[in-house]
């Protein structure tokens, strides 16, 4: 009994697996809408009843097969940057730091499964409404952590700027991303480093240039809404 149970399981996870791989593909190539759960299924060589039965519904599928990569990828920068913080024992952090710690966990998310950056641009970009609550919970209090340490190395640059700047700064990476796997196909990790610094050097310059409208000419720039939990 034991070792059925134990290969039950294990069929279960290949199962799910499948079907993550195929969604994520399927997914960020088609979009939420351009795919269905019978072809869906069909392409990952599983019977429909296999999928509603791991995942219930098309929309559990969607956010699963989001917030597999991302969740782990998005705690990973968070851990990235407190360990800088740690070395750097209380003083400001370099823009350029702060800034690979924000990219260099998705950089290596996209080199290791291309596939993932067209659903992530897709996901942020254009997301299904269901989907956009689940991104900003983790989105939102990830950015909050990356601005404080931004203000800290930025004193003279006000803080709506270094907001407007992190938005400017997160299309650019994803845009970047998305580039990257269709315009480079094959990675070696020399180049790939290069390119991560060129890209975290491009953002940083930006980040930290003198604001191009002088404050006495400058309305506040709003913050934007919160996005409601559900």
């Amino acid at each position: 009994m034991e070792k059925n149970s134990i290969a039950k399981r294990a069929d279960d996870r290949d199962t799910t697996e499948r079907l993550l791989d195929t969604a994520e593909r399927l997914f960020g190539e088609l979009g939420y809408n351009g795919v269905g759960m019978r072809a869906l299924a069909a392409e990952a060589g599983v019977n429909l009843g296999a999928a509603t039965y791991h995942f219930g519904t098309k929309k559990a599928l969607y956010i699963e097969t989001f917030l597999r990569r991302f969740r782990p990828a998005n705690a990973e920068r968070l851990r990235l940057l407190r360990a800088v913080e740690a070395e750097a024992q209380g003083k400001p952090l370099t823009v350029e730091k702060i800034v690979d710690c924000m990219a260099r966990p998705l950089y290596l998310l996209g080199l290791a499964h291309p596939n993932f950056d067209a659903l992530l641009a897709r996901s942020l970009f254009m997301p299904p409404a269901f989907l956009h609550a689940a991104v900003h919970r983790e989105i939102e209090p990830n950015v909050e952590v990356f601005i404080r340490a931004l203000r800290c190395s930025l004193p003279d640059v006000p803080e709506d700027v270094i907001r407007l700047r992190v938005m400017f700064a997160m299309g650019a990476l994803l845009i970047f991303f998305v580039q990257m796997g269709k315009r480079w196909p094959a990675h070696n990790p020399k180049f790939d480093e290069s390119l991560l610094l060129e890209l975290v050097r491009f953002i940083s310059s930006g980040l930290q240039s003198e604001p191009a409208v002088p404050a006495a000419d400058r309305p506040p720039i709003p913050r934007p809404p919160k996005t409601p939990r559900g």
